[in-house]
Protein backbone atom coordinates (compact mmCIF):
# COMPACT_ATOMS: atom_id res chain seq x y z
CA UNK A 1 0.00 0.00 0.00
CA UNK A 2 2.55 2.60 0.44
CA UNK A 3 4.19 2.09 -2.88
CA UNK A 4 1.28 2.74 -4.29
CA UNK A 5 0.39 5.64 -2.04
CA UNK A 6 3.89 7.17 -3.57
CA UNK A 7 3.08 6.47 -7.06
CA UNK A 8 -0.19 8.25 -6.39
CA UNK A 9 0.85 11.19 -4.37
CA UNK A 10 3.73 11.67 -6.65
CA UNK A 11 2.16 11.58 -9.83
CA UNK A 12 -0.50 14.06 -8.80
CA UNK A 13 2.15 16.50 -7.61
CA UNK A 14 6.06 16.22 -7.97
CA UNK A 15 6.98 14.93 -11.03
CA UNK A 16 5.78 17.51 -14.20
CA UNK A 17 7.18 15.09 -17.21
CA UNK A 18 5.38 15.93 -20.40
CA UNK A 19 4.83 12.35 -21.15
CA UNK A 20 2.50 11.47 -18.86
CA UNK A 21 3.52 7.37 -19.70
CA UNK A 22 7.07 8.67 -19.15
CA UNK A 23 6.04 9.61 -15.66
CA UNK A 24 4.34 6.91 -14.40
CA UNK A 25 7.01 5.26 -15.37
CA UNK A 26 9.98 6.89 -13.81
CA UNK A 27 8.00 7.08 -10.97
CA UNK A 28 7.30 2.99 -10.35
CA UNK A 29 11.07 3.00 -11.25
CA UNK A 30 11.78 4.87 -8.09
CA UNK A 31 9.47 3.34 -6.06
CA UNK A 32 10.86 -0.57 -6.66
CA UNK A 33 13.99 1.42 -5.93
CA UNK A 34 13.43 3.09 -2.73
CA UNK A 35 14.70 1.73 0.68
CA UNK A 36 12.20 0.59 3.34
CA UNK A 37 12.66 3.75 5.30
CA UNK A 38 11.77 5.68 2.59
CA UNK A 39 8.48 3.73 1.53
CA UNK A 40 8.03 4.03 5.64
CA UNK A 41 8.11 7.85 5.43
CA UNK A 42 6.60 8.47 2.27
CA UNK A 43 3.21 6.53 3.65
CA UNK A 44 3.15 8.78 6.69
CA UNK A 45 1.80 12.49 6.26
CA UNK A 46 5.01 13.91 4.23
CA UNK A 47 5.40 17.42 2.90
CA UNK A 48 5.07 17.67 -0.94
CA UNK A 49 8.73 19.28 -0.76
CA UNK A 50 10.33 16.29 1.62
CA UNK A 51 8.74 13.52 -0.81
CA UNK A 52 10.39 15.74 -3.43
CA UNK A 53 13.80 15.62 -1.87
CA UNK A 54 13.44 12.06 -1.52
CA UNK A 55 12.79 10.70 -5.17
CA UNK A 56 15.69 12.80 -5.90
CA UNK A 57 17.72 11.16 -3.47
CA UNK A 58 16.87 7.57 -4.99
CA UNK A 59 17.35 8.74 -8.42
CA UNK A 60 20.98 10.51 -7.64
CA UNK A 61 21.96 7.13 -6.02
CA UNK A 62 20.67 4.74 -9.18
CA UNK A 63 21.17 6.85 -12.24
CA UNK A 64 22.29 3.84 -14.39
CA UNK A 65 19.54 1.81 -13.72
CA UNK A 66 16.79 4.56 -13.64
CA UNK A 67 18.76 5.13 -17.48
CA UNK A 68 18.39 1.50 -18.28
CA UNK A 69 15.08 1.21 -17.42
CA UNK A 70 13.84 3.95 -19.49
CA UNK A 71 15.35 3.03 -22.16
CA UNK A 72 14.25 -0.62 -21.94
CA UNK A 73 10.49 1.16 -21.61
CA UNK A 74 11.04 2.79 -24.68
CA UNK A 75 12.67 0.12 -26.95
CA UNK A 76 9.46 -1.57 -26.00
CA UNK A 77 7.16 1.18 -26.86
CA UNK A 78 8.48 1.38 -30.07
CA UNK A 79 8.32 -2.25 -30.63
CA UNK A 80 4.64 -2.00 -29.47
CA UNK A 81 4.31 0.87 -31.94
CA UNK A 82 5.66 -1.33 -35.04
CA UNK A 83 3.37 -4.37 -34.08
CA UNK A 84 0.61 -2.13 -33.95
CA UNK A 85 1.64 -0.14 -37.67
CA UNK A 86 2.62 -3.41 -38.85
CA UNK A 87 -1.21 -5.10 -37.95
CA UNK A 88 -2.86 -1.78 -39.59
CA UNK A 89 -0.42 -2.40 -42.95
CA UNK A 90 -1.46 -5.88 -43.14
CA UNK A 91 -5.50 -5.40 -42.65
CA UNK A 92 -5.49 -1.94 -45.02
CA UNK A 93 -3.23 -3.30 -47.78
CA UNK A 94 -2.36 -0.74 -50.76
CA UNK A 95 -3.16 -1.59 -54.45
CA UNK A 96 -0.63 -0.16 -56.94
CA UNK A 97 0.11 -0.26 -60.62
CA UNK A 98 3.68 -0.86 -62.27
CA UNK A 99 4.46 -0.02 -65.58
CA UNK A 100 6.63 -1.08 -67.97
CA UNK A 101 8.55 2.09 -67.64
CA UNK A 102 9.15 0.93 -63.66
CA UNK A 103 12.64 -0.70 -63.38
CA UNK A 104 12.32 -3.98 -62.46
CA UNK A 105 14.61 -6.84 -60.76
CA UNK A 106 14.04 -9.91 -60.08
CA UNK A 107 11.43 -12.77 -61.21
CA UNK A 108 7.93 -11.51 -62.85
CA UNK A 109 6.86 -13.95 -61.29
CA UNK A 110 7.83 -14.02 -58.09
CA UNK A 111 5.26 -14.32 -55.14
CA UNK A 112 6.49 -10.83 -53.80
CA UNK A 113 6.70 -7.44 -55.38
CA UNK A 114 8.25 -4.91 -53.22
CA UNK A 115 7.46 -1.20 -55.01
CA UNK A 116 9.65 1.30 -53.50
CA UNK A 117 8.98 5.11 -53.88
CA UNK A 118 12.64 6.85 -53.98
CA UNK A 119 14.71 9.93 -53.53
CA UNK A 120 17.94 10.27 -54.70
CA UNK A 121 18.74 13.03 -52.38
CA UNK A 122 17.44 11.43 -49.32
CA UNK A 123 19.85 9.38 -47.20
CA UNK A 124 17.31 7.20 -45.24
CA UNK A 125 16.12 5.94 -49.14
CA UNK A 126 19.97 4.73 -49.93
CA UNK A 127 19.81 2.90 -46.34
CA UNK A 128 16.34 1.65 -47.82
CA UNK A 129 18.13 0.51 -51.34
CA UNK A 130 21.22 -1.52 -49.18
CA UNK A 131 18.13 -3.22 -47.28
CA UNK A 132 16.42 -4.04 -50.31
CA UNK A 133 19.76 -5.51 -51.89
CA UNK A 134 19.67 -7.37 -48.23
CA UNK A 135 16.42 -8.72 -48.86
CA UNK A 136 17.06 -10.21 -52.57
CA UNK A 137 20.39 -11.37 -51.69
CA UNK A 138 18.15 -13.47 -49.06
CA UNK A 139 15.40 -14.51 -51.30
CA UNK A 140 16.35 -14.41 -54.84
CA UNK A 141 13.23 -16.24 -56.62
CA UNK A 142 10.99 -14.59 -54.30
CA UNK A 143 11.07 -11.14 -54.34
CA UNK A 144 10.68 -8.70 -57.15
CA UNK A 145 11.48 -5.43 -56.40
CA UNK A 146 9.78 -1.87 -58.48
CA UNK A 147 11.30 1.16 -58.29
CA UNK A 148 9.70 4.11 -58.81
CA UNK A 149 10.58 7.78 -58.14
CA UNK A 150 9.14 10.45 -55.47
CA UNK A 151 11.52 13.46 -55.75
CA UNK A 152 10.88 15.79 -52.95
CA UNK A 153 10.90 19.24 -53.31
CA UNK A 154 13.09 20.59 -50.81
CA UNK A 155 15.78 18.26 -52.57
CA UNK A 156 16.66 20.83 -55.83
CA UNK A 157 18.61 17.58 -57.62
CA UNK A 158 16.24 14.58 -56.70
CA UNK A 159 14.59 15.77 -59.85
CA UNK A 160 17.34 15.93 -62.26
CA UNK A 161 18.62 12.65 -61.23
CA UNK A 162 15.32 11.03 -61.31
CA UNK A 163 15.31 12.19 -65.02
CA UNK A 164 18.93 10.56 -65.13
CA UNK A 165 18.26 7.47 -63.57
CA UNK A 166 15.12 6.88 -66.30
CA UNK A 167 17.74 8.00 -69.54
CA UNK A 168 20.05 5.49 -67.82
CA UNK A 169 17.40 2.88 -67.72
CA UNK A 170 16.46 3.21 -71.43
CA UNK A 171 20.03 1.57 -72.61
CA UNK A 172 20.03 -1.03 -70.09
CA UNK A 173 21.72 0.58 -67.21
CA UNK A 174 19.15 1.77 -64.91
CA UNK A 175 20.41 0.11 -61.50
CA UNK A 176 23.88 0.14 -61.89
CA UNK A 177 23.20 4.10 -62.49
CA UNK A 178 20.78 3.76 -59.61
CA UNK A 179 23.81 3.04 -57.31
CA UNK A 180 26.35 5.57 -58.55
CA UNK A 181 23.59 7.97 -57.52
CA UNK A 182 23.43 7.06 -54.12
CA UNK A 183 26.59 6.84 -53.95
CA UNK A 184 26.72 10.26 -54.69
CA UNK A 185 23.46 11.48 -52.97
CA UNK A 186 24.98 13.94 -51.30
CA UNK A 187 27.12 15.89 -54.20
CA UNK A 188 25.11 15.70 -56.66
CA UNK A 189 25.00 18.40 -60.17
CA UNK A 190 24.11 19.23 -63.28
CA UNK A 191 27.70 18.05 -64.11
CA UNK A 192 27.14 14.38 -62.38
CA UNK A 193 24.61 12.75 -64.70
CA UNK A 194 26.40 13.10 -67.71
CA UNK A 195 29.96 11.96 -66.31
CA UNK A 196 27.49 8.74 -64.18
CA UNK A 197 26.92 7.81 -67.90
CA UNK A 198 30.46 8.22 -69.36
CA UNK A 199 31.86 6.35 -66.24
CA UNK A 200 29.03 3.20 -67.34
CA UNK A 201 29.84 3.31 -71.41
CA UNK A 202 26.73 4.97 -72.18
CA UNK A 203 25.86 6.99 -75.24
CA UNK A 204 26.37 10.34 -73.84
CA UNK A 205 24.44 12.32 -76.40
CA UNK A 206 21.78 9.45 -76.31
CA UNK A 207 21.61 9.90 -72.51
CA UNK A 208 21.29 13.43 -72.64
CA UNK A 209 18.51 13.82 -75.08
CA UNK A 210 16.89 11.36 -73.07
CA UNK A 211 16.89 12.74 -69.96
CA UNK A 212 15.29 16.48 -71.63
CA UNK A 213 13.04 14.57 -73.19
CA UNK A 214 9.11 15.02 -73.03
CA UNK A 215 9.23 11.21 -72.63
CA UNK A 216 10.86 10.60 -69.50
CA UNK A 217 9.21 14.31 -67.97
CA UNK A 218 6.44 11.89 -68.62
CA UNK A 219 7.05 8.69 -66.71
CA UNK A 220 8.39 10.58 -64.16
CA UNK A 221 4.65 12.74 -63.81
CA UNK A 222 3.27 9.65 -63.45
CA UNK A 223 5.45 8.28 -60.85
CA UNK A 224 4.75 11.28 -58.82
CA UNK A 225 1.20 11.26 -59.55
CA UNK A 226 0.71 7.61 -58.11
CA UNK A 227 2.52 8.42 -55.22
CA UNK A 228 0.20 11.50 -54.86
CA UNK A 229 -2.76 9.39 -54.91
CA UNK A 230 -1.86 7.04 -52.69
CA UNK A 231 -0.82 9.73 -49.91
CA UNK A 232 2.89 9.56 -50.49
CA UNK A 233 5.14 12.37 -49.16
CA UNK A 234 7.74 11.25 -47.58
CA UNK A 235 10.72 8.98 -48.49
CA UNK A 236 11.29 6.47 -48.13
CA UNK A 237 7.82 4.40 -48.91
CA UNK A 238 7.57 0.25 -49.69
CA UNK A 239 4.73 -1.59 -50.74
CA UNK A 240 5.49 -5.18 -50.14
CA UNK A 241 2.23 -7.05 -51.62
CA UNK A 242 0.45 -3.96 -50.81
CA UNK A 243 1.58 -3.70 -46.83
CA UNK A 244 3.02 -0.21 -46.82
CA UNK A 245 6.77 0.55 -45.13
CA UNK A 246 6.74 3.92 -43.98
CA UNK A 247 10.81 4.89 -43.76
CA UNK A 248 13.99 2.69 -43.92
CA UNK A 249 13.39 -0.12 -41.89
CA UNK A 250 15.79 -2.69 -41.09
CA UNK A 251 15.91 -5.76 -43.29
CA UNK A 252 14.94 -7.93 -40.20
CA UNK A 253 11.22 -6.13 -40.44
CA UNK A 254 11.22 -7.02 -43.99
CA UNK A 255 11.73 -10.58 -43.27
CA UNK A 256 9.02 -10.22 -40.86
CA UNK A 257 6.45 -8.95 -43.15
CA UNK A 258 7.93 -11.37 -46.29
CA UNK A 259 7.64 -14.29 -44.29
CA UNK A 260 4.64 -13.82 -43.12
CA UNK A 261 3.00 -13.12 -46.94
CA UNK A 262 4.46 -16.12 -47.92
CA UNK A 263 3.08 -18.63 -45.19
CA UNK A 264 -0.14 -16.59 -46.21
CA UNK A 265 0.37 -17.78 -50.26
CA UNK A 266 1.33 -21.45 -49.30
Amino acid sequence: MAVNHLVSKTLKSLIKIPSSRMAAMVILIVAAMMTPDAIQAADSDISDDRLKEIVKEVIRENPKLLMDTLQKYQADQKKQQQERQLEASFKNRIEDTVSSHNPQKGPADAPVTIIEYTDFQCPYCARGSRTLDLVRKHYPDKVRVVFKNLPLKMHKQAEPAARAALAAHKQGKFWEYHDRLFQNSSNLKDETYAKLAADLGLDVDRFNADMASGEIAAQLQTDMEQAKALGFNGTPRFLVNGVEIKGAYPPDYFVTVIERLLEENS
